[in-house]
This record gives structure tokens, C-alpha cells and sequence, in this order.
């Protein structure tokens, strides 16, 4: 069968229930085309009112982003004897971190409040030393919050079929962990879990909180696609949907040294912007750590939900496949960022995938309370949910050709493909949901 035999799967929905999501999606991307600023503060001011604040910079391309009031610098050791006498009132973190692995980088910790000018400051200073630094960012799971773009609720495109063979190939996906919440429809049957993905731990409580379900949801769309691969997901963010370029970094380490040298996917739906012309360093040490150690390892990685040419880290890092979105017509969604560092795009508006159970958090104009019950699926837009399709579709065809690396197969995958100015190669995987 070849690939355009087998993709795209088909959409089972009805008229009706087609009718009502494109409702859904709609307003998904609507919220998803505005401005990214008004996301970062709302993040910014949920923190603070859970009593850990983080601080907003804005980056040189206007973008704004959230950081931890930390520096991460990379540095050897004659620097690090210096970084005592240059930054005084700073501590380094030597802790090992999830991944048992202790990294080059490291964070250093300031033993007073600083504001963001004081962090990029001290940055800067460093630098201007020869010790590469930069703020250790947070790192939102494809660079927005849940918000007014939060999912419509859907059914599913069927049972859960795989075919019986287990494909010697795994899929990790550093995410939001997994709900531990069961499904008795099978869609999680052999998943695991690194991580739980916490419902109920933001104000306001009894609430699906600002991310939960991502890591779940992307979950899905790889079942969908490679039914028969093995799926490990692994929790890198806080209860609110957030981590920092630190844990990112250490938990992309883990995920490929736990598969030990085995043909792996790391599906990577996060991502970070540089900061005064420095990206995140933690995860760059990782991406340059798994490119070297593992070469049956390929990273895959969302372009970001921006709208601009504005590269996003690690998806813009050499050796990681940037994944931009696409309508359900492959013609480019308007908030997917794009460029010559895009590798390929797929569909990322109105995919239909596995979601958690309750009640999505109240937000200003959302009108009444939107519910998922048990088993639930759900629309969601985003190129966080582009990214895992391809990396599902590399494990399908690694799963048929036990001599097939994942380099190779995504240049099999994406090798007879269309391409679109500033957005790679057009690969058709899933539907999608048509805009009204």
C-alpha cells in the first residue's frame, strides 16, 4: 500500500455533527490568529495568583514570552570558575534532574527578586564574558493557553483496531503526562505514562486546568495513525501546563535514554522563542546530546502557534523536523508559523482526538459550562496537534520495515509530498475540520 493509499484517514462524522464542530473550530482559530501578548499576561496573572509569578519579557521580534526568574547558562569549567566573581549574588543548580543525567548546562538561581531587564542584564553580562546565557524560559505547550481556543466536544472516528502486530518502534511524547483517568474504549489499552496529568490543581477548582488533556490528546491522534506503536508519554510541565527550558531538556534525555538505542520518535509539542538572539539552552544541549548518542532517534517538533516566520525552539534546532498546520484543505492556517526551517505541515485545524473527563475553565464570554464526559473525544487546533500526526505516520511505516530508521522513514513519508511556499512538504494524514 502506498502512502497515499493509506492516508488521509477517513472522517466519519455526520452532517450534523460536522455542522456543529466547524462551530467549534472556528472560534479555535479565530483565538489562535490574535495576538500571542494577551495569552502570555493571562498566564503571567494565573501564576500570580497561585502565588508563583513569573516574569514577562519581550524578545527583540516583539514576542513575548515567560520566564522563570533563573538564568541557564552553558558553560566549562575555567567559566564556571568565574561565574561566582560575575555574578555574586547567583547560586548554580547541581542537582541531577529526572533524567539521572547531569547535564553541561546548568541553571544558576539568584538569591534575591529580579526583574526581567535585571535577568537579561545578567544575561548579557555573561556573555559579554565569553559564558554563553540566557533566562531559563517557560515553555508552553505549543505556545498558547487553552483559553477562549479551548476544544469542542466531538465523537470518536471509531473503534480503537489495531492490527495484532506489535510494532518493534516507540513514540515519546513529552507533553502534559496522561490522565490517569481509564477509558473503556480502549483508546489508552498499553499506553504509558511518565507523569500524570493533573486535573484539578489550578484555581478555580473541579475544572479541566489550562492545559490538561494536551499530552492525552496527542496521544490520540498517534493511535489514530500507528495503532500498533508503542506510546510512552512523559510529563515535563507543572500543574498548569507549563515547564521551563530545564525540565523540557531533562525530560527529552530521558525519553531517549530510556529507549536505549531502540528506532524512537520524541513527538515534541512545546516550544520556546531566543531571548537577545540566544535560544533555550538547556534544550539545545539535549537536541545536540540525542543527535550524537542515538542515531535511531528523530525528534519532531511544532513550528508554533505565532502567525510569522519566527523560529521556535526545539522545533527550529539542526536535526529536529519542524511541523507547521494546515487547514483541512491544506491551504496554510493563519497562525501557524512558517519559513524556510518549516520541514513539513499537515492538518492542524479541527483534529479530532482523545480527551479527559470535566468541566473546561471558565473564561471571560465562554457563555455556559462545556462538559466532556467519560471517553471523551474533542476538536482542538494548534500546530501541537500537527506535529504528533507526523510523528505517528514515521512509527507506521518504521512498524512495516524493521530496517527503516526514522530518519529514513520520514524522508519516505514526506518524499513524494507537495511542497508550499514556507511550509515544507504538505503531508495529508488526518481530516481535519473544514472552516465554515
Amino acid at each position: 500500500m502506498t502512502i497515499a493509499e493509506r492516508w488521509p484517514l477517513p472522517d466519519t462524522r455526520t452532517s450534523e455533527q460536522l455542522a456543529h464542530d466547524q462551530e467549534d473550530v472556528e472560534r479555535q482559530v479565530t483565538v489562535l490568529a490574535s495576538a500571542q501578548q494577551d495569552i502570555v499576561e493571562r498566564i503571567r496573572v494565573r501564576r500570580r495568583e497561585a502565588g508563583d509569578p513569573f516574569l514577562v519579557v519581550t524578545t527583540e521580534d516583539e514576542r513575548t514570552a515567560l520566564t522563570a526568574e533563573q538564568l541557564v547558562v552553558d558553560a566549562d569549567e575555567e567559566q564556571r570558575g568565574r561565574l561566582g566573581t560575575l555574578l555574586p549574588n547567583w547560586d548554580p543548580d547541581d542537582r541531577t534532574g529526572a533524567s539521572g543525567r547531569r547535564r553541561r548546562t546548568r541553571v544558576l538561581r539568584c538569591r534575591t527578586s529580579r526583574t526581567a531587564r535585571e535577568l537579561r542584564a545578567d544575561a548579557k553580562r555573561l556573555r559579554e564574558h565569553g559564558i554563553t546565557a540566557t533566562v531559563n524560559l517557560l515553555v508552553p505547550l505549543g505556545y498558547v493557553i487553552k483559553g477562549k481556543s479551548y476544544p469542542g466536544v466531538t465523537v470518536a472516528p471509531g473503534p480503537y483496531s489495531p492490527n495484532g502486530a506489535h510494532a518493534p518502534v516507540r513514540v515519546a511524547i513529552v507533553d502534559t503526562g496522561l490522565t490517569d483517568q481509564g477509558r473503556s474504549d480502549a483508546w489508552d489499552t498499553g499506553l504509558v505514562r511518565n507523569g500524570t496529568d493533573e486535573l484539578d490543581v489550578v484555581a478555580p477548582r473541579n475544572r479541566i486546568d489550562w492545559f490538561a488533556g494536551h499530552g492525552t490528546f496527542a496521544a490520540g491522534i498517534v493511535r489514530q495513525i500507528a495503532p500498533d506503536c508503542e506510546v510512552v508519554v512523559y510529563r515535563f510541565t507543572g500543574p498548569d501546563g507549563l515547564g521551563t527550558d530545564e525540565a523540557a531538556a531533562d525530560m527529552l534525555i530521558r525519553a531517549a535514554d530510556d529507549a536505549a538505542g531502540r528506532r524512537l520518535i520524541i513527538n515534541a509539542s512545546f516550544g520556546a522563542p531566543a531571548v537577545d538572539g540566544v535560544a533555550p539552552l538547556a534544550m539545545r544541549e539535549a537536541v545536540e546530546y540525542i543527535n550524537a548518542t542515538y542515531p535511531k532517534a528523530l525528534i519532531v517538533a511544532s513550528a508554533g502557534n505565532d502567525g510569522a516566520d519566527l523560529p521556535l525552539y526545539p522545533a527550529a534546532y539542526p536535526g529536529v523536523k519542524a511541523v507547521g498546520a494546515l487547514n483541512a484543505d491544506l491551504s496554510p492556517a493563519v497562525f501557524s508559523n512558517r519559513g524556510s526551517w518549516v520541514h513539513c505541515s499537515t492538518v492542524g485545524v479541527g483534529v479530532v482526538s482523545t480527551f479527559v473527563e470535566g468541566l473546561l475553565p471558565p473564561e471571560e464570554d465562554m457563555g455556559d459550562d462545556i462538559g466532556f464526559g467519560s471517553d471523551a473525544w474533542a476538536t482542538w487546533s494548534g500546530t501541537s496537534f500537527s506535529a504528533p500526526q507526523i510523528s505517528a505516520a514515521v512509527a507506521a511505516l518504521c512498524g512495516e520495515d524493521e530496517a527503516l530508521t526514522p530518519h529514513a522513514a520520514f524522508d519516505r513519508l514526506i518524499g513524494p509530498c507537495p511542497p508550499l511556499a514556507d511550509f515544507g512538504k504538505v503531508v495529508h494524514l488526518l481530516p481535519g475540520t473544514p472552516l465554515p
